[in-house]
C-alpha cells in the first residue's frame, strides 16, 4: 500500500514560534486556519490524481475546527481522508530555535507509523499542506521502489548560504562532530518538505533520530551547534545511511512566487508533479482554496484535467504572472510590512522611543 500524507501540528500559547508567511501568531485561529485551507486544498489536488492510494492526515488537534462556516472533519470524510491523531512528542525546548518549531513534529508521524505498520514494503509520502499536485504522484511511488524504498530531493543552494541557522559547509563541521569520522565533502541539504520512504527504511530513519535526539539536547544545553529543524536532521540521518537524493527536476520543486522578494518561476514548473508553494498561502493558494472547495461541486474533482491544470496556471501566476498579480504581490507585501513594523513599535518600551 502507498499512502499520501500531510499534517499540521498546532502550536499552543506559549509555545509560539515564527512563520513568515502568514504574519500571524501561531497559536491563533486566524494563522492556524490558513493550514486548514492548505491541507483540504492539498487532498483535493491528490485525490483528483491518486485514487489508488490512501490518505492520511497526521495531526496533534483532538477536535478539527470549522473554517468559513465549513467543517473541515466534514470535508476530509468527504475526500476519504483519515484522520490519525498523534501527540507532539518531540518538542525542542523553549530557545532551541525560534522559526517553526513543530517541524519535529514529523518525527512524531515516523514513530506513529514504525508502531503501526508491519509491512516492510508499503511506502510513505509525506509533503507539507502547501503543496499541490498536477499529475499522479504514481511516478514518485515507482522510483521510491527502484532505489530501494527511498527518494529525496536536495536544495540547490551554495555551500555557504545559512538556511535556518545553519550553512552546509557549517553542517560538514557537526556530521564531523557528531559521527566522530572524517566527511570529505561537503554534504546536501535535502528539502524537508518532501519525504518518501519504505516502512523498513522508516524504521531504521526513526531508530537512528532516537539516537541522535538526546545529543541534540545536550548540545542546545551547551550552546553547540545543532540541528535546527527536521530537514538538517534527516539530511544527516540520510548521509549516515548512504541514502542518495534523485537528480530528477520534474517531480517536486520549491517554488517562489513573489516578486517583491525572490521569484524562481521557470517555464518548465506546469510539468512538474508536485508544486511546493510556501509564499502562496494567503495568495494563490488562498484564491485556488476558494475556488476549489467553496464555489465548485466535489472540490473541482468534476473539472476535467485540462481544465483544472489552466486553472491552477491562471490562479497562481505560473508560469506567467501577469501585471495585475504582481500589483497585488508589492501592496500587500509592502502593507504587510509596515504593519508589523507598526506592531514592534507599538510593543517597544517607551525608554526606547
Amino acid at each position: 500500500m502507498n499512502y499520501i500524507c500531510t499534517w499540521l501540528c498546532a502550536d499552543v500559547k506559549g509555545e509560539e514560534s515564527i512563520y513568515p508567511q502568514t504574519g500571524e501568531k501561531s497559536s491563533g485561529q486566524k494563522h492556524q486556519n490558513i493550514y486548514w485551507r492548505c491541507l483540504v486544498l492539498f487532498y483535493a489536488t491528490s485525490k483528483r490524481f491518486n485514487k489508488t492510494q490512501k490518505h492520511l492526515l497526521f495531526t496533534n488537534v483532538n477536535v478539527l475546527p470549522e473554517v468559513d462556516g465549513k467543517s473541515v472533519q466534514q470535508m476530509l470524510e468527504d475526500m476519504g481522508v483519515e484522520v490519525i491523531f498523534t501527540d507532539f512528542k518531540y518538542k525542542t525546548p523553549k530557545g532551541y530555535f525560534n522559526l517553526f518549531q513543530n517541524q519535529f513534529y514529523e518525527f512524531s508521524i515516523l514513530e506513529y507509523i514504525v508502531k503501526h505498520n508491519q509491512n516492510p514494503d508499503d511506502q510513505y509520502l509525506i509533503v507539507d499542506s502547501d503543496c499541490i499536485f498536477t499529475r499522479p504522484a504514481a511516478e514518485l511511488f515507482t522510483e521510491a521502489t527502484a532505489n530501494n524504498g527511498f527518494i529525496s530531493f536536495e536544495d540547490p543552494c551554495s555551500t555557504e548560504l545559512v538556511i535556518h541557522g545553519l550553512s552546509r559547509i557549517d553542517m560538514q563541521q557537526l556530521y564531523q562532530d557528531l559521527s566522530g569520522k572524517a566527511v570529505p565533502e561537503i554534504p546536501g541539504y535535502h528539502l524537508g518538505e518532501f519525504f518518501l520512504a519504505s516502512v523498513k527504511n522508516i524504521n531504521t530513519i526513526f531508530s537512528d533520530f532516537l539516537k541522535l535526539w538526546p545529543e541534540l539536547m545536550r548540545r542546545h544545553a551547551k550552546g553547540m551547534p545543532k540541528f535546527n529543524e527536521e530537514a538538517q536532521t534527516l539530511s544527516y540521518i540520510y548521509y549516515q545511511n548512504n541514502f542518495k537524493a534523485s537528480p530528477r527536476t520534474d517531480l517536486l520543486k520549491r517554488i517562489w512566487t513573489n516578486p517583491v522578494f525572490y521569484r524562481n518561476v521557470e517555464k518548465t514548473d506546469p510539468g512538474v508533479a508536485i508544486w511546493h508553494l510556501p509564499s502562496e498561502k494567503t495568495y494563490g493558494l488562498a484564491r485556488l482554496y476558494n475556488t476549489l472547495v467553496n464555489h465548485s461541486p466535489d472540490y473541482g474533482l468534476d473539472l476535467p484535467d485540462k481544465v483544472y491544470l489552466e486553472t491552477v496556471k491562471s490562479t497562481l501566476g505560473i508560469p506567467y504572472l501577469p501585471l495585475a498579480m504582481r500589483l497585488e504581490y508589492y501592496v500587500l507585501s509592502y502593507y504587510r510590512a509596515i504593519r508589523k513594523r507598526a506592531k514592534k513599535i507599538k510593543f517597544l518600551p517607551k525608554a526606547a522611543l
